[in-house]
Formats: structure tokens, sequence, C-alpha cells
């Protein structure tokens, strides 16, 4: 794709993303309790640097809070298997999805993720690597570190709360209900992202012993936002 085109896209994009985000934006606040702390920190950083996300992950809806809590165009990485079915798919993809094969080290996902970098997007990525079954925060891995070193952008940490006791962690994580790990709640439970301020990649060597210590640099700033 041509630099134009892809510029027009991601004005399109844009757009798109932000009239859905203001027409729905309100409800959620309402509906689900939302609560957002921290969102000033995404005017700190330039506009035209790209940046990471590195948040906990709870539950399927995540990705949708994230996108109402920032306020801006982001993307995601999803297992490689949601896109297979193909209405899915493509609803996902127009959403800002990307698939990631899972177990393993995916050079492909890696060059993508580094290409919206470079061209200023936000990128969220959940280090635990999959979904807390009981709401506690798993140890992380190195994968946002290394995408933050590679591309010398910021990663602001992230924390969710209160999503698995929500209603809406009972209604789209069905596995987890199943399992004895999601109970439908009483009431409105309230649903609280807290953004700390960006972890900065300078000082930090692109090397495993580096891409280790930012990313226990990165769990700690996030354990640091838990209630």
């Amino acid at each position: 794709m041509c630099v134009g085109a892809a510029e027009t896209g991601d004005r399109a994009m844009k757009l798109r993303w932000r009239i859905a985000w203001l027409l729905s934006y309100p409800w959620v606040k309402i509906l689900l309790c939302l609560r957002v702390e921290g969102r000033e920190y995404f005017k700190k950083v330039d506009n035209k640097s790209g940046m990471i996300v590195a948040a906990n992950h709870t539950s399927n809806f995540d990705p949708l809070i994230l996108g109402w809590a920032i306020g801006r165009e982001i993307y995601f990485l999803a297992k490689e298997e949601l896109f297979n079915y193909r209405p899915f798919a493509w609803l996902i993809r127009s959403w800002n999805t990307l698939p990631v094969a899972r177990g393993g080290f995916d050079i492909g996902a890696i060059k993508r993720c580094s290409q919206l970098l470079r061209r200023g997007k936000i990128l969220v990525l959940f280090p635990e690597g999959t979904r807390s079954k009981t709401g506690e925060l798993n140890r992380f891995k190195p994968g946002a570190a290394l995408l933050a070193l590679l591309n010398q952008v910021p990663v602001v940490p992230c924390h969710i709360s209160g999503m698995s006791r929500s209603i809406v962690a009972y209604w789209v994580d069905r596995d987890l209900v199943r399992l004895g790990f999601r109970r439908k709640p009483i009431g409105c439970s309230s649903i609280r992202v807290r953004f700390g301020q960006p972890i900065l990649p300078e000082g930090f060597v692109r090397n495993r012993n580096g891409y280790a210590q930012l990313t226990a640099v990165i769990e700690t700033r996030v354990r640091e936002l838990i209630d």
C-alpha cells in the first residue's frame, strides 16, 4: 500500500473510531459503571510517537473496555484461530485486530506491530499472555518489552479492576462461568481502568537481559496500580 493510501485509510479509520466512541462512551459509563483514571498520560507523549499499553487481562471484553477508556484509536492482537471464522474475522479486522500465533515466536506479528508503532499508533498488549481465571495478576511475558525496545516507544502501564465481577464478564466469558470463576453479579459492579505514567525505553539494552529488565519494570508498575 502506498503512503498516500495508508494515510487516507488512517484518517477514515480515526473518524469512524471517534464517531463510535462518542456515541457509545456515555452509555458505557452509565451501564457498566466505568471509571477511568490517568487518561492524561496519553497527552504527555508526542502524538507522532507510537506507544504500547500494557494491561492485565481477565476477560474477553477487555479490548473493548480499553477502547472506551483510552478514547483514541487503538490496535490489538488476538489468537489466529479466531480469524478462521469469516464473519467474525471480518468484524475484528475492521476494528484493528491483528492475528498472532500462540505458543511460539511469531516474527510476522512482531513485524506488523512494529509497522504500526512506527506509524504512531497505539498498540494494546496483554503481557500475561492469556486471561487470568481468578482475576489475580500473573507473571508477565517479554513481548511488550521487546517491541518497546525494538521500536523505542514508551509503555503505558494499565490495570483493569472489577471486570471479572462484572455482568459483561458473565456474558462473554462463558468458559470461565462453566468452570466457576465467573458468577452473575447482583447490581452494577464498577469497572475501573487506571493508567500509569509512561515507561520510557531509554536506559534498557536491546538484548535478552534488557527485555527481562523492562518486563519486570512494566509488571511492577501495573501491580502498583492495583487497588
